[in-house]
């Protein structure tokens, strides 16, 4: 009950605080008798309106374009001008390299239930799975020179297996 009371007698106040600005001594002014020139016309050129605060225009797709070069025919070779390790034929620490196959392990990783090793070899870089061929998948490029096949690939210990003509060989792994 003192609520609609209380939002009456707010209500009554604004009313009259509002009336008591509108009245003034002086009488309001005449339209006509105080009237603003119009304002000359100016030969200046109107001054470009600054950006609302806190907005910075976003660059266009060409200057996006300029600003970054191309990437890199193959991700995963050394950077130009890298420095080569003494001891590393590679230069990556921790790579492991097995002569025989010419395979360098880089890396090893689970996707889904299936293990994966990431290898480089002189037929390029990338996955290589347990298989005859050490392909994951048909339509991926082979990566072993041929009677190489993968017979394990250890992920917890980092190391893979692979074998020449059926006969297994030892293991490669990441130092």
């Amino acid at each position: 009950m003192w609520k609609p009371a209380a939002e009456k007698l707010a209500l009554a106040a604004l009313l009259g605080a509002g009336l008591c600005s509108c009245a003034g001594d002086e009488p309001a002014a005449q339209s006509g008798a105080s009237a603003v020139p119009p304002p000359l016309a100016s030969t200046e050129q109107p001054q470009p309106v600054p950006p609302a605060v806190g907005f910075t225009p976003l660059p266009t797709v060409q200057d996006v374009q300029n600003a970054a070069p191309g990437g890199r025919n193959d991700p995963f070779a050394p950077l130009p001008g890298a420095q080569i390790q003494p001891g590393d034929a590679e230069g990556q620490p921790g790579d492991a390299k097995d002569s025989g196959a010419g395979v360098t392990l880089t890396g090893v990783l689970t996707v889904g239930n299936q293990r994966r090793a990431l290898v480089t070899t002189a037929l390029g870089t990338g996955v290589i799975c347990v298989g005859a061929d050490g392909r994951c998948s048909s339509d991926i490029p082979e990566l072993l020179p041929p009677g190489w096949s993968v017979v394990s690939i250890d992920v917890q210990r980092g190391c893979i297996q692979l074998a020449l003509n059926g006969q297994p060989q030892d293991s490669l792994c990441i130092a």
